[in-house]
């Protein structure tokens, strides 16, 4: 049971309750008259004791600013922001303000005041730039997140910088999305995130308590986006392969993307996740050798039973100068329908970034790289019917993206 204080308008009183069961089922809510009396009601509770609901009400301080303040204040457990027509600049400002949850009370199958929860069929979503996209159809006998697999048939590609890229990418959109490192044996997204470990999936097979949840399987890098995997022991990384199938469920039933990175080898469980799929992504680059990847990767695919349909590939360091090479993708077998994909030289910036854990930070670093890591991964989600509704995820999917300012991290680069 969890204790809830808020203040909202007198016809929001029911849906107040209704946003804190959707929460904590058993949450007992007290509601209070006045703005002032909210934040004063948290700040003398025992630290962490209420959670606070901030609804619309008339006059006095803005809901968003009460909001803001509270969680400024350290006190409430969590702060929730509960109004009618919540826009993703709302969502943003709330983002940067430090509050927990955003909750817009017009979402729901009833139309205007027809839900908050999943039971009653509206949506509770984490504050972010973009509100997570609508469901869509997925590949059959699997529900849950669209699945795209990373592999490529030899190192050095950039694999684990794209999976990195996409990831960083699809949260700043507000989707709820998951990593996976199938590089069992010497794997390092997190470090990509400035994490200093995954987590250690070969526990599954020594029973340890890991639970098939994605709280339990998964580390959280922001409250958006979730890592799992790979193996804290090299030589324990056979031990997961009977699991890979389950763990791969068990992730996509909890949120919006699965992003899956593999080894170079294509193993027993790269080869699962292959087969798991929405698209199998082949990443290439146009250094000696790559056809000959391509190749291999393609014909293992199709032996595996990947439907040529669900099979992409991505250039990865690509020249703007060129375009992409389709001749190579039509002569061999698995890629003749396969749609290509390109990410652009990211030059040392993207590197850095990658190199000193703030992937997070590639979406606003602009430049080709993470212009055209929006692009592939907005058209990528646009054919699966997964597009989150928001602005810039669209602009992306028709091939454009607003200029991005520079973080001050960039700029800090450029002044050297």
């Amino acid at each position: 049971m969890s204790e809830w204080v808020a203040v909202c308008d007198e016809r929001d009183y029911e849906l107040m309750g209704r946003v804190a069961r959707s929460l904590d089922a058993s949450a007992e809510i007290e509601l209070v008259g006045t703005s002032d009396a909210l934040r004063r009601t948290v700040f003398e509770a025992v630290p962490g004791e209420l959670g606070a609901i901030v609804g619309q009400v008339d006059g006095g301080v803005a809901d968003v600013n009460l909001a803001a303040a509270i969680a400024h204040d350290g006190n409430a457990r969590r702060v929730v922001l509960a109004r009618h027509g919540v826009s993703g600049s709302l969502r943003s400002r709330a983002a940067r303000a430090g509050i927990d949850d955003v909750v817009d009370l017009d979402e729901g199958d009833g139309g205007p005041g027809g839900g908050v929860s999943a039971s009653d069929g509206g949506r509770l979503a984490q504050s972010s730039d973009c509100p997570p996209g609508p469901s869509a159809r997925l590949s059959p006998g699997r529900e849950g997140a669209a699945v795209l697999t990373f592999c490529s048939g030899r190192g050095g590609v950039g694999k684990t910088s794209i999976v990195a890229a996409f990831a960083a990418q699809a949260q700043r959109w507000g989707m709820r999305a998951c990593m996976l490192d199938l590089d069992l044996s010497c794997g390092n997204l997190f470090s990509c995130f400035g994490l200093p470990r995954g987590t250690d999936l070969s526990r599954l097979a020594e029973g340890g308590d890991l639970g098939w949840s994605a709280s339990g399987l998964s580390v959280a890098v922001t409250p958006l986006l979730g890592l799992a995997g790979p193996c804290e022991r090299p030589e324990s990384a056979e031990l997961v392969s009977p699991y890979v199938a389950k763990v791969i469920s068990a992730l996509a039933r909890e949120c919006d993307l699965l992003l899956v990175d593999t080894s170079t080898t294509l193993t027993d469980a790269a080869a699962q996740a292959a087969q798991l799929a929405d698209r199998l992504v082949i990443v290439s680059d146009d250094r000696p050798g790559g056809a000959a990847a391509l190749a291999r990767v393609g014909g293992l695919a199709v032996r595996l039973g990947v439907a040529r349909t669900r099979i992409a590939r991505l250039e990865n360091r690509a020249s703007p100068r060129r375009g992409a090479n389709l001749a190579l993708g039509r002569a061999e077998v698995g890629l003749e329908v396969a749609r290509v994909y390109r990410a652009f030289d990211g030059g040392g910036e993207a590197a850095d970034l990658l190199a000193e854990g703030l992937a997070l930070e590639l979406p606003d670093s602009g430049g080709p790289f993470a212009e055209s890591v929006a692009i592939s991964l907005a058209q990528m989600l646009a054919e699966l019917g997964r597009l989150p509704a928001c602005e810039e995820a669209a602009r992306a999917a028709e091939g454009s993206t607003a200029h991005r300012r520079p973080t001050l991290f960039g700029l800090r680069r450029e002044a050297r």
